[in-house]
């Protein structure tokens, strides 16, 4: 049964400021992502519905119709299609210090058919798109985020995937510290491998800069979900909100 925000839709936060850009990171698939709004699969963890709004920041009106891809770890930290690291990086300790701090090598891609926590669907009139999925989990180095791109044009393939034809976006989500002590209280979240090792990566401490460049020139974009409980318990799951300003006319790198 899908399960999705609501049947209504409006951008939360229609503040005409360009989302900065940021990397889309080592665990982007450029093919093979599923148009599909739940994208939880089998994975086990918090309940996470997510209403994201995107506006053109040349009109400064929600824009609809352009496709919103996003991708994220599990709860104990990995991306689908990475479930292990090299051979010889197995016993890789994290960097420490610098602007790479806590980061390991990538996890190369050695199962192509896992695709939980992938996915992509086109905003709706109101221009906003809607996802269930699950909370994210963290991993060295990182605070715990969400990877997202906007495409307004694409190619749709019979099995349900995609190919994007243009990128006028790239960025990471993020979530508030208060939420993400609590979520690591929770099982599977507590069975993370690196709990005990190295702890979680705090949103300020976010290794490359990313949390703080993600705010853009003077913070004049908050890359922070807003989030509210579904019921009257953080356990029985939460929805997010966030809105992306884009410029529809520019192309970047696919």
């Amino acid at each position: 049964m899908s399960c999705v925000p609501s049947a209504e839709t409006r951008i939360e936060n229609n503040t005409c400021v360009l989302t900065p850009q940021s990397t889309e990171g080592p665990y982007h698939h450029p093919q093979d992502h599923y148009i599909r709004q739940n994208i939880a699969e089998y994975q086990s963890g918090l309940l996470l519905l997510l209403d994201i709004g995107v506006i053109d920041v040349e009109t400064c009106r929600p824009l609809p119709h352009v496709l919103v891809d996003i991708w994220h770890a599990n709860a104990t930290g990995f991306y689908g299609g990475h479930p292990v690291p090299e051979p010889h990086l197995v016993d890789e300790r994290p960097q420490v210090g610098g602007r790479r701090s806590g980061l390991l090598t990538k996890y190369p891609f050695t199962a192509p058919e896992e695709r939980w926590l992938r996915g992509a669907w086109p905003t709706d009139r109101n221009g906003v798109a809607q996802f269930t999925t699950i909370y994210p989990g963290y991993y060295t180095g990182r605070a715990v985020h969400i990877h997202a791109k906007v495409h307004p044009e694409w190619q749709v393939h019979p099995n349900g995937t995609f190919t994007p034809a243009r990128v006028v976006h790239t960025g990471q989500f993020f979530f508030d510290e208060n939420v993400n002590i609590e979520v690591d209280k929770m099982w599977p979240y507590s069975e993370n491998p690196i709990r005990d090792l190295y702890g979680r990566t705090r949103n300020w401490r976010d290794a490359l800069n990313i949390f703080e460049e993600a705010h853009g020139p003077e913070g004049k974009y908050d890359p922070v979900f807003r989030l509210h409980l579904l019921a009257g318990i953080i356990n029985q799951g939460l929805i997010g909100y966030i809105t992306m300003g884009v410029n529809a006319s520019a192309s970047y790198r696919l």
